[in-house]
C-alpha cells in the first residue's frame, strides 16, 4: 500500500487537469452557454477524450460544479474541524460532526450528483473515474497527530477504513439500509470511527517493531 494518499500516481497533476475542466465549463455556463464536452476540453487545453476520462457524461461534470457550489462553505468547515487543537480523536470527532451535518444539509444535493455520476453510460474497458478525494484530505488532517504512532501503511489504512465513516454514502447506508434517523446515524459513524482509531493503536502497540 503506498506511503500516502498523495502518493497515488500523478495524483497532482490529475487534481489539477480536473480542476482546469470543472473551472472550464464552470465559466461556460456562467457566460450563459450551454457547452459541448468538446466545448469544455478546447477551454481547459485538455483532449476530448481526456476530459471523458475524468468526467464520463456532461452530465456527470456539470452535476459535480453545482454540488461543488453548494457545499463550498460548508466543507471549508469541515476542513476547519480537521486541523483544530487537540488529539487526532478529538479532531476526528469534529470532522465526522461537520461532515454529517454538511450531508444532511445537503442531502438531496448529493444524492443527485452521485446519481448522475454513477448511472452515466460505460463500456466494459472503461472504468468510473474516482471522485475527488476530499474526505481523505480532511481526515489526513485530522489524523496528523497519529503520524508518529502509526506505520505509514497502517496510517494509510485507517484513513481508508475511516472514510466508511463520512460522504453520502454513510449516510445512505445509515438510512437506507439501517433506518436510522440522522442523529442515530451520526451516534454510530462516531462510535465507528473511535473504535477503528483504537483497534489501529491496539493493533501498532502489539506488532513487533
Amino acid at each position: 500500500m503506498p506511503a500516502s494518499y498523495v502518493s497515488y500516481g500523478r495524483t497532482n497533476q490529475k487534481r489539477r487537469t480536473r480542476a482546469a475542466i470543472k473551472a472550464a465549463a464552470a465559466d461556460l455556463i456562467q457566460r450563459g452557454k450551454t457547452p459541448t464536452m468538446a466545448d469544455i476540453a478546447e477551454a481547459a487545453l485538455v483532449s476530448k477524450s481526456t476530459a471523458y476520462r475524468y468526467f464520463p457524461s456532461l452530465e456527470a461534470l456539470i452535476a459535480e460544479i453545482m454540488l461543488d457550489q453548494t457545499v463550498a462553505l460548508d466543507l471549508e468547515r469541515v476542513y476547519e474541524a480537521a486541523e483544530i487543537p487537540g488529539t487526532a480523536e478529538e479532531r476526528l470527532e469534529a470532522v465526522v460532526r461537520e461532515d454529517h451535518a454538511l450531508v444532511h444539509q445537503h442531502e438531496r444535493a448529493f444524492r443527485t450528483a452521485i446519481g448522475v455520476m454513477l448511472t452515466a453510460q460505460q463500456d466494459e474497458t472503461t472504468r468510473l473515474p474516482r471522485r475527488p478525494g476530499n474526505r481523505l484530505r480532511y481526515l489526513s488532517q485530522a489524523l496528523a497527530p497519529l503520524a508518529d504512532q502509526l506505520e505509514a501503511e497502517h496510517f494509510e489504512r485507517l484513513m481508508m477504513a475511516l472514510a466508511l465513516c463520512v460522504g453520502i454514502e454513510s449516510m445512505v447506508v445509515m438510512k437506507d439500509i439501517c433506518g436510522l434517523t440522522p442523529s442515530e446515524a451520526e451516534a454510530v459513524k462516531l462510535w465507528a470511527a473511535r473504535a477503528l482509531v483504537r483497534a489501529a493503536l491496539n493493533e501498532s502497540k502489539n506488532e513487533p517493531r
